[in-house]
């Protein structure tokens, strides 16, 4: 078992920022949100326009003759067709053309301007270890990390790490600790129980995966629900489950429960760029996107954009593996070098921040936790229902024979130990009845296989989640800038949750009080100078009159 994380929360006595603190959070020399989306108004660039990813096409740099490309981008006058589908933007420097071409538009850059004020790019780089960033393994990002923050995160148990990091909560205050919650009365799937036999066919086989589509597709039509993916729940446990996480788009106005970075973008006039899941989850497409728009000097102020190699490469690879070390990190590094380059070169000022959600360990053991809760008496989805998760199973009793059986059972299982409320607690995780009444984590380096989402067919290798993060590891944490406030600094491990204040730092947003972390800039910034104080006035001297 690996170190218990202390709770943090409303009586944490780490310092915290709330409304209204945002001045001296890292970026003093830096206008109010409000001024710069005045002067984007005056310039006739959308503010709060947070939009979700448009679909990549070729690369600017690709395009065929049409245009002249620069070292930075397109030379001002020429005329530069790039491929966008529909919905593509125009602003300062675009002129939108409209052409049919299949599902495409055209869009011509004509004057593009050569400097932008401003842009924030948040890169999340998913199951990116701090150890990744070496010299042998990620050659640019290990020499920008030395010129500013680097560090590591460590991600809360669970898997909603989008709602940590966008919302600076755990998963206790947020309510979100994983992607399906126990909601029988709420469950999008209720109608699977019709299936009758039918549901049988669906198991996690290769060939069987267009059973799980049908569901999905079935249920949106049904429900007209946002996600309806029912994973690989087996049938008769689907009725029992509701979507926690993606009951909508995560950077919808409200989305999250509380304040999320979108939100505070859009009520302090600030647009951003959505590049991560569920939009996009097309490295290639994501790149192309971003490197695109860097390049048009598109109208945002943050960027978010999510890389994924290194998470399904190191499942299907494990995490030391050649394919991860000698192929995806240099290609991912490659991507990170290029954004950086158009950033440095493009704007006046900016940030690049790069994170890993969390990190990636080895698989060395497979536990089949189904077969196990197999041998009791106890009767799956009349006496108990389980959700197996790939290092954590969590359970509901729906009888008390379900009960005593099983949990008679789990301290037999090998390779995995029950937690109890207290542990749970000091974890930060939930303890409502929904979020499971008993819970068995998988120890470091153990798999629960079959689980709900993977096909039985599948070669996992690596795997996350786990509370002992010996093997894990912590994702990276490198944060560079052309703002002097981010000094060459190397920190110790910080939490997940510091990572949405960081964001409200380098954009200058105020932190709301709903939050649970603190800014890096905190401890990376200088100490302002100190003002000398002012002298009082002599007093003035009075005159006497002889008359």
């Amino acid at each position: 078992m690996g170190p218990q994380r202390a709770r943090a929360g409303p009586h944490d006595p780490r310092p915290r920022l709330g409304l209204g603190s945002a001045r001296g959070l890292g970026r003093p020399r830096r206008r109010p949100a409000r001024a710069r989306a005045g002067d984007r108004a005056r310039r006739g660039r959308p503010v709060g326009a947070g939009r979700a990813a448009g679909a990549a096409g070729p690369r600017p740099d690709a395009a065929d003759g049409a245009g002249r490309w620069g070292p930075g981008g397109p030379v001002p006058g020429s005329r530069v067709p790039v491929q966008l589908r529909a919905g593509a933007l125009g602003g300062p420097g675009l002129a939108t053309e409209r052409r049919p071409r299949g599902d495409a538009t055209m869009t011509t850059i004509e004057n593009a301007n050569p400097s932008a004020d401003h842009a924030t790019v948040f890169v999340i780089l998913d199951a990116g270890r701090s150890d990744y960033v070496r010299e042998d393994a990620m050659p640019f990002l290990h020499g920008l990390s030395r010129t500013g923050y680097r560090g590591s995160f460590e991600s809360p148990p669970g898997f909603a790490q989008r709602t940590t990091m966008f919302s600076g909560r755990y998963p206790d205050t947020s309510g979100n600790f994983s992607q399906f919650v126990f909601a029988p009365e709420r469950s999008p799937f209720d109608w699977v129980e019709s299936l009758g036999p039918l549901g049988k066919l669906v198991r996690p086989r290769k060939v069987l995966a267009p059973t799980r589509w049908a569901i999905d597709w079935i249920t949106a039509k049904k429900t007209g629900h946002f996600q309806t993916d029912p994973a690989w729940i087996p049938p008769e446990f689907m009725p029992y489950f509701a979507m926690c996480e993606d009951t909508q788009p995560v950077f919808e106005d409200g989305a999250l429960g509380a304040p999320s970075i979108f939100d505070l973008c859009r009520e302090h006039g600030l647009a951003f760029r959505y590049l991560a899941h569920p939009v996009s989850g097309d490295d290639e497409e994501v790149f192309d996107t971003l490197v695109r728009e860097l390049r048009q000097h598109a109208p945002y102020d943050l960027y978010l954009a999510q890389f994924s190699i290194t998470d399904e490469g190191g499942h299907e690879h494990g995490p030391f593996s050649d394919a991860m070390q000698q192929r995806f990190l240099r290609d991912v590094d490659a991507k990170l070098a290029t954004i950086h380059a158009l950033l440095s070169t493009r704007y006046d000022s900016w940030d690049l921040f790069v994170v890993g959600d969390h990190g990636m360990a080895p698989v060395e053991q497979r536990v089949d936790v189904l077969s196990a809760l197999a041998e009791t008496e106890a009767e799956p989805a009349e006496d108990y229902v389980v959700f197996v998760n790939s290092t954590l199973a969590v359970l509901w009793y729906l009888t008390p024979k379900g009960r005593k059986a099983i949990r008679a059972k789990l301290p037999e299982i090998e390779g995995a130990r029950v937690l109890d409320e207290d542990e749970r607690r000091d974890r930060r995780i939930p303890t409502e009845e929904r979020w499971g009444q008993d819970m068995l984590a998988a120890e470091s380096g153990v798999l629960f296989w079959p689980d709900y989402f993977h096909v039985r067919d599948s070669t996992v290798r690596g795997m996350h989640g786990y509370l002992d993060k010996s093997d894990e590891g912590l994702g990276m944490a490198v944060l560079a800038s052309s703002d002097p406030v981010v000094e060459p600094r190397e920190a110790d491990p910080r939490s997940l949750v510091d990572v949405f204040a960081t964001l409200c730092g380098l954009l200058g947003l105020p932190v709301p009080d709903t939050q649970e972390g603190t800014s890096l800039l905190d401890r990376a910034r200088r100490e302002p100078p100190v003002a000398e104080p002012e002298q009082e006035p002599p007093e003035p001297e009075q005159v006497v009159s002889d008359g």
